[in-house]
């Protein structure tokens, strides 16, 4: 980050004119969702504060220790001076600090952002006595916009030059059950998507140049480019970018983004059919409440689903194997794992149809799922791996279900719309209609969703049937 290296240059400086170079550490605060895997958690080499609900005009203060390891016995004057600063940030003292030999000496930053986003500088150390700069410090604060209540939601509008990417940053509240980004108003031909970045930094989509573009065919695309939804979120402050091709047949390219929460809880999330007769239909209900932004969705039922769940637990490098046996007619396959005793551990999520891998999840964290629209007939491995399981051992919930018509049906009023509120609440009612036996070592489930416009699930109600008769 400090630019170009110019070793002739270094090398007359260094060797022919005797030239020093002093050494130094730095101990700045970082908070972000996983500074606590920092070898000290908490801080780092520069300054870098993502989660730390800075507000646009709000000014925030923190210690910067430098810490000079090489050099003259005797204390150094450095001068202190920015880089790239936009204005956001500034000393709190004078601008300048004497360092001792191996002393720690503390410097006050103050950052007071002017707008949302990412503001970032550099902090330059220099004794003037040696040539170039001594110590370069990054500081780098986010402003973020809060999914909050009464919207739930965000809106931002602009336009991304070809080739080029603009950012937003939204802070999703804990307990938030489902985020959804879309993206529309783009010109005709405009190749231009967003990618959404997790609060650890991972990306949540494939950010291949071929991936997630409209108006760019690609026969391995499965991503959507107008609108996608993220289940659980990571609590924390989620990057939003948007990016326009270098093939986008535009210099400029307008856009329209949407970013909300959907909260919709089902009461009892999982509702018991004790026994169900096959052919009988049996009555099932919920009290569905919206918890989010307003709400104008629809129900949504389908064909019954045979399922596999579990409680095992794994280690840090070990791997776990499912076998899933499907026949003919099978119309979705869905793999889920998540629920960790251990909340920081990383677990991730592979399926595979032989040798062949057809799914995978491997994103920061244990939520992971994978779903194959109409999968072929024949056996699914699935594969759990111990990616980094900090406390040593933990358990999971591991569920995979397949769902077919010859199963049977769950099935609701499609056409009625639910309309809620902020806090309103309905009740939903479905009938199950069970088909035939469970297959040995599985049970019959069913969801309901509600969803909205873009079709994407506010919330889900299950079924679960424990017994089946004739």
């Amino acid at each position: 980050g400090s630019g170009l290296i110019n070793i002739v240059g270094a090398w007359k400086q260094i060797e022919k004119q005797g030239a020093p170079a002093h050494e130094y550490s730095v101990k700045a605060p970082v908070d972000t969702a996983i500074d606590f895997a920092l070898k000290t958690p908490g801080f780092g080499t520069g300054l870098y504060d993502r989660e730390g609900g800075l507000k646009v005009g709000q000014k925030k203060s923190y210690d910067v220790t430098i810490t000079r390891t090489t050099g003259p016995d005797k204390a150094v004057k450095h001068q202190l001076s920015w880089k790239n600063n936009d204005g956001t940030f500034k000393l709190a003292g004078p601008g300048t600090v004497s360092l001792p030999l191996g002393k720690p000496v503390t410097v006050k930053v103050e950052a007071k952002p002017g707008s949302a986003g990412v503001h970032s500088a550099i902090l330059k150390v220099d004794d003037s006595k040696t040539v170039g700069v001594d110590q370069q410090i990054l500081t780098t604060v986010i402003v973020s916009k809060e999914l909050a209540k009464p919207a739930y939601a965000f809106k931002a509008s602009g336009s991304v030059q070809r080739n080029s990417t603009t950012s937003y940053f939204v802070t999703v509240p804990e307990g938030a059950k489902t985020l959804e980004v879309s993206m529309s108003a783009l010109r005709s031909g405009s190749q231009t998507r967003f990618i959404s970045i997790h609060p650890y930094g991972v990306q949540m989509e494939n950010s291949s140049t071929i991936f997630c573009y409209p108006n760019y065919e690609s026969p391995t695309n499965t991503c959507r480019p107008d609108v996608r939804s993220y289940k659980d979120p990571q609590p924390g402050v989620w990057e939003i970018e948007v990016e326009a091709r270098r093939t986008s047949p535009l210099l400029d390219n307008p856009y329209k983004l949407d970013v909300s929460l959907l909260g919709a809880t089902f009461d009892p999330a999982v509702q018991t059919i004790a026994e169900a007769k096959i052919g009988t239909p049996a009555p099932v209900s919920w009290k569905a409440t919206n918890n989010a932004g307003d709400l104008e969705g629809t129900l949504k039922g389908g064909s019954l689903g045979s399922a596999k769940v579990a409680k095992p637990s794994i280690k840090t490098g070990d791997e776990q194997e499912f076998e899933v046996t499907i026949g003919e007619g099978v119309e979705k396959l869905d793999v889920a794992i998540g629920g960790t005793s251990d909340a920081n551990a990383d677990l991730d999520l592979y399926v595979f149809r032989g040798n062949t891998q057809v799914g995978k999840s491997t994103t920061a964290g244990s939520e992971e799922s994978v779903s194959l629209v109409k999968p072929a007939a024949g056996t699914y491995t699935v594969v759990i791996d111990g990616y980094d399981v900090p406390a040593g051992t933990t358990t999971y919930d591991y569920r995979d279900v397949y769902y077919a018509p010859s199963l049977g049906t769950i099935k609701v009023d499609e056409s009625k719309a639910v309309n809620l509120a902020n806090g309103a609440s309905a009740q939903i009612g479905a009938e199950v209609s069970v088909a035939g036996a469970a297959p040995e070592g599985r049970q019959f489930f069913g969801e309901v969703h509600l969803v909205n416009s873009h079709g994407t699930a506010a919330g889900t109600g299950s079924v679960v049937i424990e017994k089946v008769t004739p």
